[in-house]
């Protein structure tokens, strides 16, 4: 009977610690989701530790919906979604805006074209119509941010599905890749990730008379009207431990609004 009793504590003490949060380590904060939001995360991770090194944070770069699945079945302390969440998804969870983010067009940086318009945008995607020597076209996988995002901003995808003509990768660097190496194709990813390996293009929406390139300033005067929100969450209905509490805490000072501007996002 002893052992019984002995057996049932310990199994206890087992749930309470697997559904505290998705840290074995106390002093480690887990931090999983969308693969737009992991650059910037990085940074953020690496000045919290700076500032506080008693703690390790982990960032795991999936997707936006495997992020919000792995805060409500408790597999982490903090989620990322780049995308606005869904009514049945905010029930459980507990949300913070991080910032907002551009949604670039890419090209190849010794591709012929600078800009793009909504519509030429569309009728390569959904009809592979060819707009200045680009004849294919890159879009994410189900379950990213990103993508829901961008169907949501350009229609590309809301009321057929994509054509099997465009290619179908699964982050984002995996989208820059295939660009570098392809003159021919066009794909899309987050401002904050733009570098020189690839070209940005200017973007006219409809019912604008000029190309705007991607900027924080151009969004800030929603002059760039490809965006979107990055969200961080926690589970609702835990109690929070002293790392992930210190982490939320760091989102939201000045020090972590330096950052998101330096990298260029929009601080919230």
């Amino acid at each position: 009977m002893k052992k019984i009793f002995i057996f049932l504590i310990l199994s206890s003490m087992f749930m309470l610690i697997s559904c505290s949060g998705g840290a074995s380590n106390p002093n480690d904060i887990v931090i999983t989701g969308s693969s737009s939001v992991s650059p910037l995360m990085f940074k953020l991770a690496a000045k919290f530790e700076e500032l506080n090194p008693d703690y390790t944070v982990i960032v795991e770069t999936s997707d936006s919906t495997i992020g919000i699945q792995d805060t409500v079945n408790g597999n982490n302390n903090i989620g990322m979604a780049s995308r606005n969440l869904k009514e049945d998804e905010l029930s459980g969870l507990d949300t913070y805006l991080l910032c907002q983010d551009g949604i670039v067009i890419i090209a190849n940086k010794d591709a012929d074209i600078s800009q793009i318009s909504e519509e030429e945008l569309y009728n390569l995607y959904m009809m592979n119509t060819a707009v200045n020597g680009i004849t294919k076209s890159i879009s994410r996988e189900d379950g990213s941010g990103t993508r829901s995002a961008f169907t949501d901003l350009t229609l590309i995808g809301k009321d057929n599905p994509l054509p099997s003509t465009v290619e179908i990768l699964d982050a984002t660097g995996k989208v820059k890749t295939s660009i570098m190496s392809d003159a021919s194709k066009i794909g899309y990813i987050s401002l904050g990730s733009i570098d020189d390996t690839i070209k940005p293009l200017a973007y006219k929406a409809k019912g604008q008379n000029e190309y705007v390139t991607a900027s924080v300033e151009n969004i800030q005067n929603n002059s760039y009207k490809l965006y979107r929100p990055f969200y961080i969450f926690t589970k609702k209905g835990i109690e929070l431990d002293a790392g992930t509490k210190a982490f939320l805490d760091f989102i939201n000072s000045e020090t972590v609004k330096t950052v998101i501007n330096e990298n260029g996002y929009v601080a919230s």
